[in-house]
C-alpha cells in the first residue's frame, strides 16, 4: 500500500493505493465526500470500474488502465454547477411493529415520544445502499440511536421505515435486515423502470409525515411514487 495527500476539489484528502486494485480516499474535513464522489462518478474515468461512497471513505475499483499517475487527474474535477437540494414529505405510518419494543426499552422513550423527535427532525440523504433503492437519511437525534439488531430479520417488507445506528432507513425492496422497523410508507422509493429509479439525491432533505392507518391504506391505493405524493 502507498499513500500520499492530494489537494481536490478545494480540499485535502489521503489518498491510498491497494496495489493498483483499488483507491481508498479519505477527508481531512467534513461534509466533502458526497460531491467528490458524485464528480468522479459522472467523470466516467476509464481507469475506474467502480465508485462506491460512504460517509467516512471513497473506494475506487481500478482495472489494468490505472498506473499511479492517473491519481494527478482528480485534481482537475470541477462541478459544472451546484446541483439544487429538494425537500420531501414522506408520509409514513407507525405500525405496531414487534421492533418498537427494542426501540423503546433501548431509548427509554415511548413510542409517542420517539415519533414526536422523529417528527421535528430534518433529514437530509447521506447514501445509498447496501441494495438497490435503501436510503440512509442523517440526522437522527442521538437520544434515538440504536444499535443495529445481533439476530437480523429474514424479512422486512418494500417501503418499510427503520432506525439503524444514527440512521433513519428506507427499504425500498422486500429483503432481510438488522434495522428496527417502525413504520411504513404508502409511496414507492423506487420509481422501475425509470433510469435513475430513485428520485432522492445526495443532501435532499425528508420531512416526516405522520399518517393514520386508514390515510396509509388511502394513499396505497393510488400507487403513488414519492415524486407523485409531494407534486
Amino acid at each position: 500500500m502507498t499513500s500520499r495527500s492530494l489537494h481536490l476539489h478545494n480540499s485535502e484528502f489521503k489518498v491510498q493505493n491497494f496495489n493498483n486494485d483499488f483507491l481508498l480516499i479519505h477527508p481531512t474535513e467534513e461534509g466533502t465526500l458526497a460531491t467528490l464522489g458524485k464528480l468522479i462518478y459522472e467523470k466516467k474515468f476509464d481507469f475506474i470500474d467502480e465508485v462506491i461512497v460512504t460517509e467516512q471513505e471513497i473506494c475506487l475499483k481500478l482495472n489494468a488502465l490505472f498506473d499511479d499517475s492517473k491519481i494527478d487527474r482528480f485534481t482537475s474535477l470541477q462541478a459544472s454547477s451546484q446541483q439544487p437540494t429538494k425537500t420531501y414529505r414522506l408520509p409514513i405510518y407507525f405500525s405496531d411493529h414487534e421492533d418498537w419494543q427494542g426501540v423503546s426499552t433501548t431509548t427509554g422513550l415511548s413510542k409517542e415520544e420517539i415519533i414526536h423527535q422523529l417528527l421535528a427532525t430534518d433529514f437530509t440523504v447521506a447514501m445509498f445502499g447496501f441494495l438497490p433503492g435503501f436510503i440512509y437519511l442523517d440526522g437522527l437525534p442521538k437520544t434515538l440511536h440504536v444499535p443495529r439488531k445481533s439476530v437480523p430479520a429474514k424479512y422486512v417488507k418494500a417501503n418499510s421505515v427503520a432506525i439503524g445506528g444514527k440512521y433513519l432507513g428506507l427499504y425500498a425492496l422486500d429483503s432481510p435486515g438488522g434495522w428496527h422497523v417502525i413504520g411504513q410508507v404508502p409511496v414507492s422509493i423506487l420509481q422501475i423502470p425509470q433510469l435513475p429509479p430513485l428520485p432522492l439525491n445526495l443532501q435532499d432533505r425528508i420531512q416526516c409525515v405522520q399518517i393514520t392507518s386508514e390515510e396509509f391504506t388511502q394513499i396505497n391505493a393510488q400507487q403513488l411514487n414519492l415524486i407523485a405524493y409531494n407534486a
